[in-house]
């Protein structure tokens, strides 16, 4: 296994569920009008953008069904044009890319800490 991958894939998962933790029960119309809530999940973001980026070559193309190029591009706007987010596209990305996402990294960290636990034995 390269570097620490697990760990980093591990993360990018507790961040999408501390985004969900965030917004509860809210819909899109408390979302966008909860700065808070807005600005906690935007930071998610950036943080499951930065962890993305430091996931090892290898296995950004060995599990190619992930985005992350995308994830990692989506951290540095967010990070640097904060002032240019356009906060209904975080709430679709909320909703309709992070469910999706966490069961790929979910499967991902399986076979990591399966190849850890081998290695290790």
């Amino acid at each position: 296994m390269k570097r620490d991958d697990a760990i980093y894939v591990e993360r990018i998962i507790e961040a999408i569920d501390q985004i969900f933790v965030f917004i509860g029960d809210a819909d899109e119309d408390k979302f966008l009008r909860n700065r808070m809530m807005c600005d906690a999940c935007l930071m998610q973001l950036v943080v499951i953008g930065e962890n993305g980026g430091k996931v090892s070559q290898e296995n950004k193309e060995r599990f190619s069904e992930v985005q992350w190029q995308l994830m990692k591009a989506a951290r540095n706007f967010f990070a640097h044009a904060y002032e240019f987010t356009d906060w209904n596209r975080v709430w679709d990305t909320i909703n309709t890319i992070l469910p999706s996402l966490k069961v790929k990294l979910e499967n991902i960290l399986d076979i990591l800490e399966k190849e850890r636990d081998a290695e290790t034995n």
